[in-house]
């Protein structure tokens, strides 16, 4: 395992930690390759290994095709949907205005994302910026 992969393992636990209400922590790459993956110590996961593959795929696809528009309504900072048993979030990691990683969250139902994304997982991302260059 190289310091790189380290880091990345390092990083999604550390995001799990951030708040209570985090289930699931997960960086890909642009292409949604999977790079590491935490969960929620004790939680057991709503979708298989498999699937949260699955997922990371379709996320890369529905990120890229956000940035058709960033010329005329900005960045995407991050985006967030509330399904009927967790909320999901993607927030693209760019480096020199290309989306380089996908962090990709899930919450507890009854949590409020876009407040814990806000407060605590960009100021986490912003701290660690470099590593992910």
């Amino acid at each position: 395992m190289s310091s790189y992969d380290s880091f990345f393992d390092e990083f999604c636990k550390k995001v799990i930690l951030l708040d209570g209400a985090i289930r699931f922590s997960g960086i890909s790459n642009h292409l949604g390759q999977l790079v590491s993956t935490s969960y929620r110590e004790g939680l057991v996961p709503l979708m298989t290994r498999e699937e949260t593959e699955r997922y990371a795929i379709q996320a890369a696809i529905r990120a890229a095709t956000r940035e058709t528009f960033e010329a005329k309504i900005g960045e995407l900072q991050y985006s967030v949907s509330r399904y009927a048993r967790l909320v999901r979030a993607t927030i693209p990691i760019k480096v020199a205005k290309k989306t380089k990683f996908l962090l990709l969250l899930s919450f507890d139902i009854d949590a409020e994302a876009d407040s814990i994304i806000s407060k605590k997982v960009w100021p986490a991302i912003l701290d660690n910026k470099e590593y992910f260059i």
